[in-house]
């Protein structure tokens, strides 16, 4: 596999181990392997033309980020979001990104704010046509604009993997209300940054735009069509 193009993905640069992971999720995401379905690793290891030992690892590293279980002596099963598991990400996300706001906001400049402000613009380009992936794609990039400014790697790599569990694992519904006021906070936002309150502005993000008492309602549409997982 190495140095071949195969199924589309390009086997170059990365261990052969992370490159297999990001097929892997690739697959999830464009529902080629759906939650609660069981991964064929032999199939997959054939038409990779890869042994079984780098995929083995590929599938752990996924189980150690909560993507799949491995079960004895059935296989490995992509793991389902439950509402419990969907709410436990999302205060996850609220934690840490208005905890590490704080330490960076200095160094949020205007250009920062500028491109905070072309993205939400986008996002409302990507709701008026439906397009809920670009949505999310560029609602991760907003707020990857300041996270990105932390040095801290670790708190980082957290908030990543929980987004990836709440946006990677869609229906993709279209839900107009809840992207309309995504936007506004963003703005409500990037100007409370403008008048330089820090302290404001990582409330704002907490109680506000993380809130889960506000938007259960559309969390239960997006995810569950309106029914309550536990």
């Amino acid at each position: 596999m190495e140095n071949q193009e195969k199924q589309g993905i390009s086997i170059i640069a990365k261990p052969l181990r992370e490159q297999i992971y990001e097929y892997l999720r690739d697959e999830m995401y464009r529902g080629s392997l759906l939650p609660g379905s069981l991964v064929n690793v032999n199939e997959i290891s054939q038409r990779l033309g890869i042994s079984k030992t780098p995929l083995r690892d590929a599938l752990i590293q996924l189980e150690c980020d909560g993507f799949v279980s491995i079960l004895p002596r059935r296989g490995v099963m992509i793991n389902k979001l439950s509402l419990e598991d969907v709410k436990n990400a999302w205060e996850i996300c609220r934690a840490l990104e208005s905890e590490m706001l704080i330490p960076i906001f200095d160094k949020l400049t205007e250009s920062c704010l500028t491109e905070m402000e072309r993205l939400t613009r986008e996002m409302k380009r990507a709701s008026e046509l439906k397009d809920t992936y670009s949505f999310y794609q560029n609602n991760v990039a907003f707020h990857n604009v300041f996270l990105n400014l932390s040095s801290n790697d670790q708190m980082r790599r957290i908030i990543q993997l929980n987004k990836q569990r709440l946006y990677d694992f869609l229906t993709r519904k279209h839900i107009p209300q809840w992207e309309e006021e995504h936007c506004e906070e963003h703005m409500a936002f990037i100007d409370l940054i403008r008048r330089g309150n820090a302290a404001e502005a990582a409330e704002y993000l907490k109680v506000t735009h993380w809130s889960l008492e506000d938007q259960e309602t559309y969390i239960l549409q997006f995810y569950f069509n309106g029914e309550t997982h536990e």
